[in-house]
């Protein structure tokens, strides 16, 4: 069953800034694109960068509440992706690392800021039950970045 890919629209305050950065960080494919806004292929979906001339609400000061991303089937993949932003000179708002260690939940994370303070999540559950199941499991969250 083909699944339909996601559309995700998103404030960017310098297109041609958040354009770029999303090309050469993240290798989106660039799609079509106008003075107000620019499509990209975010791994199969849609991600929408809307011009933006300023901010339209006070940045948000860590991961909570907004932020966005995805969900790799293999840590290599997931892994394959850190090492490219390292090299690619991109800072982690916050540093790969493993949650829930040991746990049902354990998966692996890491967060990006694009340049108009979005925040991305990449992730990898051990467990693939994990990314939408373990509804007994009352874990959600880092609580140590609310």
């Amino acid at each position: 069953m083909v699944r339909p890919c996601f559309h995700l629209s998103i404030p960017a305050i310098d297109l041609q800034r958040s354009h770029g950065w999303y090309v050469q960080a993240l290798d989106c494919q660039p799609g079509r694109r106008s003075e107000q806004a620019s499509i990209l292929d975010f791994q199969g979906h849609q991600l929408v960068l809307q011009h933006t001339p300023q901010r339209l609400e006070p940045g948000q000061p860590g991961i909570y509440p907004r932020h966005f991303g995805l969900v790799f089937e293999t840590f290599t993949r997931w892994e394959q992706l850190r090492l490219q932003l390292e090299r690619r000179g991109c800072l982690f708002s916050v540093p790969p690392k493993c949650r829930y260690s040991g746990g049902p939940l354990e998966h692996h994370t890491l967060f990006v800021q694009d340049p108009s303070a979005n925040w991305l999540e990449f992730k990898h559950y051990t467990h693939s039950e994990a990314v939408l199941g373990c509804r007994d499991q009352p874990q959600v969250g880092d609580q140590d970045l609310r």
